[in-house]
């Protein structure tokens, strides 16, 4: 090879490995901050940065292996949930009477279909009482007042409650491991306030806000382990289990074993404080509904360019797992696996198996895979595309400003749109970066840390180092301010 061959080839390899054509940027270093990670920690990072505009990619770093993607998983979740159902797609939930109504009193049910919305009176909306609201409205303009037969949730189609089958045990009993259900409310987890003594114990239950009567049937304990379920007439939550001495108001999210049930519950309270008294148990209707109903109207849910916006800068685990069970089939919804989602990106984007396994829709479960090559390729369709650019892109929340990515502080000169991903062991980032009106996607997944707090920061920097020098630390800015202190101090005196 020639001097002037090997010289090209230099270049070319300098072109490829710089994030703006033409720019000299400190890259070297942002390189060494992904290796020093892997050395400091033991771990596995992979980095893919594409220029969206020549749809190049700049930057591979193990780019074809799997990894964990955590909750980066909700960027295929919720991409394939708009580009399937749309923008503007609002969750319909039909509400209906059955039976004879004599005066004010429905000698029947109330009922309502199932639609598999997780927003239901979600703590992530507005007005979490708007569907007690608009039942009570639509039952007051029929002057009733009484409902003998109680509430029928028809879940047809909707087998029972989608448990993460592939999650750790030790998050079944935790608010974001709720499983979700063709009927949802409050995501799924009620508000526990408890208040322990040597001898008892008190708790005060709420759903989504709303107040709901709570027995309890725990012992007093070294320790708090404690489960969520109703009182044999459904009428109330019971805390049941062990709990320590000495509580005052500690406030503990438990989530629901059996969502409908306690949507029941809920609405029963809710109407009651409306002046509308429901009396019998609630129903679950799987198979047929056994009588004619009369509509009252339907509740519709927000937008779902709204929802997918909840669940990328909330990371809205219930939201998430809820969109992938409804774009599943019945069948299909006999298994937690998003096998909709999975078939939607593997036939638009001919993925192997190996390149994208996902096991939930949300990322919580450890063993879900996904290659940096392949996020980037579902990042990359979803800002090519017309109809779901814009939508996607407003969903990602601000790096510096809000959502789970709010505390992620790079440098001030770019700005990046980012989900964020972490369970144990597992740290990543993945969304736009935009430099000087010029637009990237980017990839970053760690896995086998002992320390994710640390891969944030080194993130962070390797993002700062991969465009511009990184700003200085509050060490060193601290610095600055004490020497210019220091001189100021020092020209007075002399002036003096």
């Amino acid at each position: 090879m020639t001097l002037r061959s090997q010289h090209f080839l230099v270049l070319f390899f300098i072109f490829l490995l710089l994030p703006y054509a033409g720019q000299a940027q400190p890259y070297p270093k942002a390189l060494e901050v992904l290796r020093l990670l892997e050395k400091k920690q033991g771990a596995r990072v992979t980095v893919l940065l594409t220029d969206l505009e020549t749809q190049t990619p700049i930057l591979r770093y193990q780019s074809e292996e799997p990894f964990c993607p955590a909750s980066l998983m909700k960027i295929p979740t919720t991409g394939a949930f708009l580009a399937l159902k749309g923008a503007d797609y609002r969750f319909q939930t039909p509400i209906g009477i059955r039976g004879q109504l004599s005066g004010d009193t429905l000698h029947g049910q109330l009922v309502l279909g199932a639609s598999g919305d997780p927003s239901l009176a979600s703590h992530y909306i507005e007005h979490r009482g708007r569907l007690i609201s608009e039942i009570s409205s639509l039952l007051q303009q029929w002057g009733i007042r009484r409902v003998t037969g109680g509430i029928a949730l028809d879940l047809r189609g909707f087998p029972t409650p989608s448990l993460g089958e592939y999650w750790p045990d030790e998050d079944l009993n935790e608010y974001y491991g709720a499983t979700v259900s063709g009927m949802n409310v409050a995501d799924n987890y009620a508000d526990l306030y408890l208040t322990s003594s040597a001898d008892s114990l008190q708790a005060e239950g709420f759903i989504a806000s709303l107040e709901i009567p709570t027995a309890t049937d725990a012992f007093v304990s070294t320790s708090t382990q404690l489960s969520l379920g109703l009182t044999s007439h459904e009428d109330s939550l019971l805390v049941s289990g062990a709990v320590r001495e000495g509580l005052d108001m500690r406030h503990r999210r438990m989530p629901f074993v059996d969502p409908p049930l306690y949507l029941g519950l809920w609405l029963k309270e809710g109407l009651r404080k409306q002046g509308i008294e429901v009396l019998a148990r609630t129903t679950l209707l799987r198979d047929s509904l056994g009588g004619a109903i009369d509509t009252l109207g339907v509740y519709s849910s927000l937008r779902a360019d709204t929802l997918i916006r909840i669940t990328n800068c909330r990371s809205a685990n219930v939201y998430a797992e809820a969109m992938a069970y409804v774009l599943n089939d019945s069948l299909q919804r006999k298994s937690s696996l998003p096998v909709a989602v999975r078939d939607y990106w593997q036939k638009r984007l001919q993925f192997s198996e190996s390149q994208f396994t996902p096991m939930d829709g949300s990322g919580l479960s450890p063993h879900g895979r996904l290659s940096s090559q392949a996020l980037s390729l579902v990042l990359r369709a979803l800002w090519e595309d017309k109809e779901l650019h814009a939508p996607f892109l407003a969903s990602l929340p601000e790096v510096g400003k809000e959502g789970t990515v709010r505390r992620l502080q790079i440098h001030p000169s770019i700005t990046a749109y980012m989900k964020s991903g972490s369970i144990r062991g597992v740290r990543g980032y993945a969304g736009y970066v935009r430099w000087k009106e010029h637009w990237y996607s980017l990839v970053f997944m760690a896995g086998g840390l002992r320390d994710t707090s640390e891969a944030r920061v080194s993130f962070a920097r390797f993002v700062s180092e991969l465009f511009v020098a990184p700003p200085p630390t509050k060490y060193h800015r601290g610095k600055a301010a004490k020497r210019g202190k220091a001189k100021q101090r020092t020209l007075r005196r002399r002036k003096r």
